[in-house]
């Protein structure tokens, strides 16, 4: 959880660009609808007996049925599926840049039960970098954004965030401010 100082006032929350959440569940989601799709056919399909050799093995397994079996199993899958897909979003979700009007705040989910936190105050920017590539960020105008710093972290980086050029500038609007309300309390 991230506790403002006094007087702060958070300006942007930043995430990354939708597409990127939908590009990281098109895997899954065609999965799911392929599982989906093998279950109804298993439901309406005749399928064959048990082999000869198993229930020779094991006679009891004649009690149990293919289609059940295999229904159940799929069903197992697919809380798979949709347990992958919960912690897709919820990285999406949880990995956040927070401008306020003293410091960038960046948050990221390492794993379900392990987040980090880091801020830089807004004297410690130098210089802040932007870059787009490729046919669909340039399209959709989404890309990085790099904060080079004088502080431990040299580098900030926001990653494939939508609009980083507006970003860019409410950081450069709120890092005047701060350096201009410093100089009037005498800090620098």
């Amino acid at each position: 959880m991230i506790t403002l100082r006094p007087n702060e006032k958070i300006y942007l929350i930043k995430r990354r660009h939708w597409l990127i959440l939908m590009r990281s569940l098109l895997p899954e989601f065609l999965i799911f609808l392929a599982t989906i799709i093998l279950m109804i056919t298993l439901i309406f399909i005749p399928l064959p007996s048990w082999p000869n050799w198993l229930t020779n093995f094991i006679p009891s397994i004649l009690e149990l049925e293919i289609r059940y079996l295999s229904l159940f199993l799929l069903s197992l899958f697919l809380l798979v599926i949709w347990t992958i897909s919960f912690l897709i979003v919820t990285n999406y979700y949880l990995d956040c840049w927070i401008v306020t009007n003293e410091r960038t705040i960046h948050t990221e989910l390492r794993g379900l039960f392990s987040r980090i936190f880091s801020s830089i105050n807004h004297d410690k920017i130098q210089d802040i970098t932007i870059e787009i590539q490729g046919f669909f960020p340039a399209i959709l105008r989404f890309g990085d954004l790099y904060i080079q710093t004088a502080g431990e972290f040299r580098e900030f980086v926001f990653r494939q965030i939508p609009q980083p050029h507006k970003t860019r500038v409410i950081i450069f609007k709120a890092q005047k401010e701060f350096l201009k309300r410093m100089k009037k309390d005498g800090v620098l």
